[in-house]
């Protein structure tokens, strides 16, 4: 009994150990979650932005600081939260290649001849990141659409920029008739500077802030307008686009005929001043000879000339035969 009392006393020591080991492991697990609670750190992009909001339990969750693009382990408090947003030049494409939309999309508008035509619209923009002015965007706007995440930013632009496009449009397309939208270069020109100025009105009114500047701008220098360019507006009736191509056909094949009837009536008064000039035989006269039909030579006063007689071969038929003795 003696040695199993050892034995026991022996191996209750090794038991003690593993479970100071076990227990030392989860206390350490259990400081450092509390230290990283405590010690809350953020990173940015460097094409992003960052917004710092307070989310303690002591504390209101409310806007910190910005932090700037490109930074790395910034300390922040402990359930602090980092909303971060582009910075660098964006775009929103309306049909087409690399569309933000489906590609066969465009922006519906009708002429001032009651025509419909699809547009497809391109707008290069950035973010204006005056600090204000982009807490104001993520308060107003951001956490509403979750623009701080790249669906939410999409859908932030469904949501405010397309209403928009689609209102200037319709409302500048209606002083043009749709031809001089399809071929008139000048008149495409200056409804795109049209629509551009009505869209960069509408914008901010909707949004409810200046939130979005040029593509060129970089945080800095001034805002900017934002870029605005439309494709050649087309019918969505074809057969109107064949119509046209086969008036403008009639038309050229007009005016090709009436430039050979004006080179007609040139030529017909050119004759006539020449019948006037050297009478009808004299014209008649120099028109043939000018045709090669009649061919004469210069000869000089007092001069030999000679000039070859053509021959003409008899044959045995026509030779003059001897009369009879």
């Amino acid at each position: 009994m003696a040695k199993l009392g050892s034995a026991a006393a022996a191996i209750k020591p090794k038991g003690s150990v593993k479970a100071k080991v076990i227990g030392g492991l989860v206390v350490g697990v259990i400081a450092l979650i509390i230290l990283f609670n405590i010690f809350n750190f953020a990173n940015t992009d460097a094409n992003r932005i960052g917004l710092h909001y307070g989310g303690g339990v002591i504390e209101d969750k409310k806007f910190k600081s910005i932090i700037p693009p490109g930074s790395t382990n910034k300390l922040i408090g402990p359930g602090d939260t980092v909303y971060t947003y582009p910075i660098d030049q964006r775009s929103y494409i309306i049909g087409g290649d690399g569309a933000d939309t489906d590609a066969a999309d465009e922006v519906t508008v009708v002429s001032k001849d009651n025509v419909r035509l699809g547009v497809r619209v391109q707008v290069y923009f950035t973010l204006n990141r005056d600090k204000d002015v982009i807490k104001s965007f993520h308060e107003r706007i951001g956490l509403k659409t979750e623009a701080y995440e790249e669906r939410g930013w999409n859908d932030m632009l469904q949501s405010y920029f397309r209403p928009q496009i689609d209102r200037a449009l319709s409302a500048v397309a209606t002083n043009y008739g749709w031809a001089e939208l399809y071929n008139n270069e000048a008149k495409k020109s200056a409804f795109q500077t049209a629509a551009a100025k009505e869209f960069t009105r509408l914008l901010p009114a909707a949004v409810g802030g200046d939130y979005f500047c040029g593509p060129g701008y970089n945080g800095t220098n001034d805002c900017g307008e934002l870029s605005f360019t439309v494709q050649k507006p087309m019918p969505l009736d074809k057969g109107i686009i064949d119509g046209l191509e086969a008036k403008q056909r009639a038309e050229l094949a007009k005016a090709t005929q009436e430039q050979k009837n004006q080179q007609v009536q040139v030529e017909l008064q050119s004759v006539q001043q020449q019948v006037k000039l050297l009478g009808a035989n004299g014209y008649l006269l120099k028109s043939a000879i000018e045709s090669g039909k009649i061919q004469f030579m210069v000869i000089p006063q007092n001069g030999n000339v000679s000039i070859p007689v053509p021959t003409t071969t008899q044959s045995p038929s026509t030779q003059p035969t001897e009369p009879a003795r």
